[in-house]
């Protein structure tokens, strides 16, 4: 009983749902067969330069969800959207555990040509590579996935894109994600335990340690 009181217990400690935010890049609503285009302030989770979002536009499918992004961004000019020095990127910081292993990945395909290229990477906080490849193997026709692992060596890691072509064409990317590598003796369904699943199961925790703290007649 009591070995089962401690593994409910941990549970809410185990799950690592949510470790990317806005991984879909859904928060920001654009209308169907459209685009926008927006300041990274702008856009959950996200920072770097603009960030322009398709909703179907020319009839592409999303990867995951509706909505993906266009590395190569549009820019006004003016404001805060205005055009950044430099070839795109944006980047997400995350909490990691140092020596906790993790995997990332995300999709991505060609907007006009498989020259289309960008470095994926993963940096620790004083900016050191962790993690870093070239993607340029893109494909107009279909998503195409790519994912990797890496041990965490700061308590805040950051995932980073950097398009390698100039210009606002190309470069597509959706279902951006980071996980924990399950502990050997853990399964993987533990690490993916929903918040209302944990919520009852802390509620069943608290019940077993009243019923076991009872007063024997």
């Amino acid at each position: 009983m009591r070995t089962l009181l401690m593994l409910v217990c941990c549970l809410p400690l185990i799950s690592q749902a949510g470790i990317i935010s806005n991984g879909s890049f859904e928060q920001n609503d654009v209308r169907y067969g459209g685009w926008g285009y927006f300041s990274s302030n702008d856009v959950e989770g996200w920072q770097g330069h603009n960030i322009e979002i398709w909703d179907h536009l020319f009839n592409l499918e999303a990867a995951h969800g509706q909505q993906f992004i266009e590395l190569n961004a549009h820019c006004s000019g003016k404001g805060s959207r205005a055009c950044q020095a430099g070839n795109y990127h944006i980047y997400q910081d995350f909490v990691t555990e140092p020596g906790a292993q993790y995997r990332f990945g995300l999709a991505y395909r060609a907007r006009t040509n498989k020259a289309e290229a960008f470095a994926v990477s993963i940096q620790d906080s004083s900016g050191n590579q962790v993690f870093e490849q070239l993607i340029g193997d893109h494909d107009k026709s279909t998503w195409q996935s790519f994912s990797g692992d890496f041990v965490a060596t700061d308590s805040l890691s950051r995932l980073r894109f950097d398009s390698m072509i100039n210009g606002s064409l190309g470069n597509l990317i959706d279902n951006v994600y980071v996980e924990a590598i399950p502990v050997s003796g853990f399964s993987a369904a533990v690490f993916s335990v929903s918040e209302p699943v944990t919520i009852v199961l802390l509620i069943f925790a608290l019940a077993l340690l009243i019923i076991t703290r009872k007063p024997k007649e």
